[in-house]
């Protein structure tokens, strides 16, 4: 912080150690609703990159890094703010305070700093996985060179706030124990945050050009576009940030309190910056969820009837699935089981010869195996397994047959079934009678 010529110092008041005016809880309150939102962010990004798409990479590492420092980052705000004095005016701060302050806001442009850095490296290595083995080789350079701006802002921001004064302790030193220089705090920040601006930009429109080339429908592309783009409100976060750098540290000399709406814009554009960063693995999960309550709906067994096809598919079956019944959408349709090859043979009903209606509900009691060889060489020369053959008429007929029984039973009219010893294989399922 800059201290004050002495035509300055004598225009403020008599200060006000014990009972200071300060800006209140608002920083606290902030700061923890938007860790609480950072937190259940990446939980559920690791949840769906580990247990889900089983897809951790080292976009995950990098935004893990990021949530260390942005927790850092927290912690030293709130410090700053209810403990060194940043929610008050300068005159009402001890003494004895002002170094440790001195020391906390340089700590917290170094972990600043260090956040930011790891969630645009996330975004770019997210980017390189996008584009995988595709060949888009420009949009590759295009990647390098914003991984390559973003370290260098890093470095050289890290590197001027430790080195702003010489030697490194004269910034915090109060008084001061040696003699020294400083540059100019605020020119240097402002600057600092200037570039960062830059870096956030270019982070959120890297994707974009690559978005709007995709072979898909305008709609999506534009959904697409709308997920990365939530990175502005990153840079508008950013845009008041850098305000409240220049009135904080460049327009006036009371510094800690003007300086107060910086810190809370700090932490949010950071909170923000690492949110936006999982939203298109939030994204994954959310749709995985949805897919899975819809289709677990959808297979519920409606009425007598749902019931009973359930236990046939599930007496039928010869090898228990390792999935869940609602991820298999023909589990409960009564012809999924029958239709399929055990062992050589196919299940196809008995005629009737009992003289009753022969509808589909009496035929499911009466089920037998039937061994089917291949077939021999036909006439004409068309070869073609009887096995196939009797997998696709017992399909067709038991589909025909559902689909007249549940007419039958609305109309309460039973409709017999027809004598498939008398149909012979044709081109199109059925054949004459002969």
């Amino acid at each position: 912080m800059r201290f004050p010529p002495l035509e300055v110092l004598s225009t403020w008041p008599t200060p006000n150690y014990d009972n200071p005016e300060t800006r209140g809880q608002a920083s606290l309150i902030v700061n923890i609703i938007f860790l609480f939102l950072v937190l259940v962010a990446v939980a559920l990004r690791v949840y769906s990159r580990t247990l889900v798409r089983r897809w951790f990479g080292l976009d995950d590492i990098m935004i893990g890094l990021a949530t260390l420092f942005t927790i850092g980052l927290t912690v030293v705000v709130v410090l700053a703010n209810e403990r060194y004095g940043w929610n008050r005016h300068i005159y009402d701060i001890p003494f004895e305070r002002i170094e440790a302050a001195n020391i906390i806001a340089l700590t917290a442009k170094c972990t600043f700093t260090l956040a930011a850095t790891f969630t645009r490296l996330s975004l770019c290595m997210f980017y390189y996985r996008l584009v995988g083995d595709s060949g888009v080789n420009w949009f590759r350079w295009v990647v390098h060179a914003n991984v390559l701006f973003t370290i260098a802002v890093c470095i050289t921001f890290v590197f001027l706030s430790v080195f702003l004064c010489t030697p490194v302790q004269y910034y915090w030193e109060f008084p001061p124990s040696t003699d020294g220089h400083c540059l100019d705090e605020g020119i240097a920040t402002l600057a600092a945050g200037v570039l960062n601006l830059v870096a956030d930009l270019l982070a959120t429109i890297t994707p974009i050009p690559l978005v709007m080339r995709l072979n898909m429908r305008l709609k999506y592309r534009i959904g697409v576009s709308i997920l990365f783009g939530l990175g502005f409100t990153v840079i508008v976060a950013g845009i008041v940030r850098t305000y409240y750098i220049w009135k904080g540290l460049m327009d006036t000399y009371d510094a800690t309190w003007y300086a107060y709406p910086l810190w809370i814009a700090a932490a949010v554009e950071i909170d923000v910056g690492v949110i936006c960063a999982c939203a298109p693995a939030l994204k994954t999960l959310f749709h995985f969820s949805a897919n899975n309550t819809q289709g677990y709906y959808s297979q519920e067994p409606s009425g007598p009837s749902g019931q009973r096809a359930t236990k046939e598919s599930n007496a039928t079956s010869s090898k228990p699935s390792s999935k869940r019944s609602f991820f298999n959408a023909t589990a409960k349709l009564p012809w999924s089981q029958n239709s399929r090859s055990q062992k050589g043979s196919v299940r196809i009903p008995e005629p009737d010869t009992t003289g009753s209606t022969g509808s589909w509900l009496d035929m499911a009691k009466s089920r037998t195996e039937v061994t089917c060889e291949p077939a021999t060489p036909q006439k004409g020369g068309r070869t073609a397994p009887a096995l196939e053959i009797l997998r696709r008429d017992s399909v067709e007929l038991e589909s025909l047959c559902y689909a007249r029984t549940v007419s039958s039973v609305s109309h309460h009219e039973p409709v017999p079934f027809p004598d498939e010893r008398h149909l012979a294989p044709s081109e199109h399922g059925f054949g004459k009678r002969y």
